[in-house]
């Protein structure tokens, strides 16, 4: 197994780690768990690039967005709080601000304007981040799954 490889690395690490958590969306350990494993996937691309993790991590942000959220809470999750990140804004998030809670109002993931959401809402993990923006995590987890397969330069090697 060659997890020095992008697709082997989604194939047999991140998108069964995945699986995991959508089957136990208020799982704390696989919320964290999984975001670091698919913001570790820059560290993969970096090495058969021959470049930096953490550039490659600036990198892949560039073409899906919502990597700085998964970037800042698996961080997050390993260090109990965020003390640096590209985006300031989310400088000091804690691994303790992710709490059960209902998921995302809409299929975008977002919520309510006042951040609230439907009383039939699955139950996850949810968190707001220092910016004032909620999160449902595993929302952003397989939209940061599926965005991170769907480019193709990730995985030329």
């Amino acid at each position: 197994m060659a997890f020095s490889n992008p697709e082997v690395y989604m194939d047999m690490l991140a998108g069964p780690l995945l699986k995991r958590f959508q089957a136990e969306p208020e799982s704390y350990d696989l919320a964290i768990a999984t975001c670091i494993v698919l913001y570790h996937f820059s560290d993969v691309v970096g090495y058969v690039r021959g470049q930096n993790g953490g550039q490659m991590a600036n990198h892949i942000s560039k073409k899906v967005p919502e990597f700085h959220t998964i970037r800042a809470l698996a961080n997050a999750g390993k260090h109990v709080v965020l003390t640096h990140h590209p985006v300031s804004e989310l400088v000091g998030l804690r691994a303790e601000d992710l709490q059960h809670g209902r998921g995302a109002a809409f299929s975008d993931g977002t919520f309510l304007s006042d951040g609230s959401t439907f009383s039939d809402a699955p139950k996850t993990v949810v968190v707001e981040t220092p910016d004032g923006r909620k999160h449902d995590v595993l929302h952003t987890c397989n939209s940061v799954f599926s965005s991170l397969m769907s480019v193709d330069e990730f995985f030329q090697v």
